[in-house]
C-alpha cells in the first residue's frame, strides 16, 4: 500500500513529505483550480507524486442553486490540471455541494447526484482517465451519504468503472460504520483516509503517533485485505513537520 499525506497545494509541505519518505501527497481540488500556472508547475516539479486530491467541488450539485454551466467550466479546468499533475483519483466528499435541502426528498437528491456524476463527471473521467472516490461523511458534516454502503449505492446507480468509493476512518468511527464493510465492499473501494479518529479533546482527529491510543491495524489491515492501493493521512494539523514524521513512523510498516 502507498502511504501519503494531505498537503493541499502547500509547496513547503510537499517538500517535507518528500524528505520524510511518503510515497505521494494528496492535494485539494478547489485549490488546484485556483492556483496560478506557476504554482501548478512548481507542484509538478517537486518530485513527489500528487496522486489524488480532496474537496472535489464547492459548487452546489443538488437543489435549485445548481448551475450546470459553472459546474462544467470548473470541472473542465480541474480535470485538465489534475491530468497534467498526474493525479489518478479525485475524492468527492464536498459536503456543502451535495447537502440535501429541507424541501427535497432523499430520492430526489440521489437522482440529482447521479445525474451530476453521469452528465458532468464521467465524461471528464473517461477523457482524462481519472477515477472518482465518493467519500461518505459523518452526519455532523453531511445530512446524507454517511456510510460506505450509501456511497456504493450511488456508484452502482451511476454504473461507471470510474465512479468508486473511499473509506475514511474518522467518518466510519463517528458514524458507527462497521470496519467489516471495508472488505464487504472491496470491489468498489479505491482509496482510504486515516487518522487517529479519537482526537485529543481540542482537535476532532489527529495525526497517528506511537502510543496515541488508536491501533491503526484495525483500519489499515482490512484496507490492505480489500486491495485498496493507497491511504492518505487526513487530520487536523498542529505542527505539520512533526505530525508527519510521527505518523510516518506508525504507518511505514504498511507499505
Amino acid at each position: 500500500m502507498k502511504i501519503g499525506v494531505c498537503v493541499g497545494t502547500d509547496i513547503e509541505k510537499m517538500k517535507i513529505a518528500k524528505e520524510i519518505g511518503y510515497d505521494y501527497v494528496e492535494s485539494n481540488s478547489g485549490d488546484i483550480v485556483k492556483a496560478t500556472d506557476e504554482k501548478i508547475e512548481e507542484m509538478k516539479n517537486i518530485g513527489i507524486p500528487v496522486l489524488t486530491s480532496n474537496c472535489f467541488i464547492g459548487l452546489r450539485i443538488v437543489g435549485p442553486e445548481r448551475d450546470d454551466e459553472k459546474i462544467s467550466e470548473y470541472l473542465s479546468k480541474l480535470f485538465e490540471r489534475s491530468s497534467y499533475l498526474g493525479l489518478e483519483y479525485l475524492v468527492f466528499g464536498s459536503s456543502g455541494a451535495r447537502k440535501k435541502p429541507d424541501d427535497m426528498s432523499l430520492e430526489e437528491v440521489k437522482a440529482q447526484t447521479v445525474d451530476f456524476l453521469k452528465k458532468h463527471v464521467v465524461p471528464n473521467c473517461e477523457k482524462y482517465n481519472i477515477k472518482i472516490a465518493i467519500e461518505p461523511l459523518r452526519k455532523a458534516e453531511c445530512n446524507w451519504l454517511n456510510t460506505i454502503e450509501n456511497g456504493v449505492e450511488i456508484a452502482e446507480m451511476v454504473g461507471s468503472p470510474y465512479i468508486n468509493v473511499l473509506c475514511d476512518v474518522k467518518h466510519m468511527h463517528d458514524g458507527n460504520d462497521s470496519l467489516e464493510n471495508i472488505t464487504r465492499y472491496a470491489d468498489k473501494l479505491i482509496h482510504a483516509h486515516t487518522s487517529n479518529p479519537l482526537g485529543d479533546g481540542e482537535h476532532k482527529r489527529i495525526y497517528p503517533a506511537v502510543g496515541d491510543g488508536y491501533n491503526q491495524d484495525d483500519f489499515i489491515l482490512p484496507c490492505i485485505k480489500a486491495g485498496i492501493p493507497s491511504c492518505s493521512i487526513e487530520a487536523d494539523v498542529i505542527d505539520f513537520e512533526q505530525d508527519a514524521k510521527n505518523a510516518f513512523e506508525v504507518l511505514k510498516k504498511y507499505r
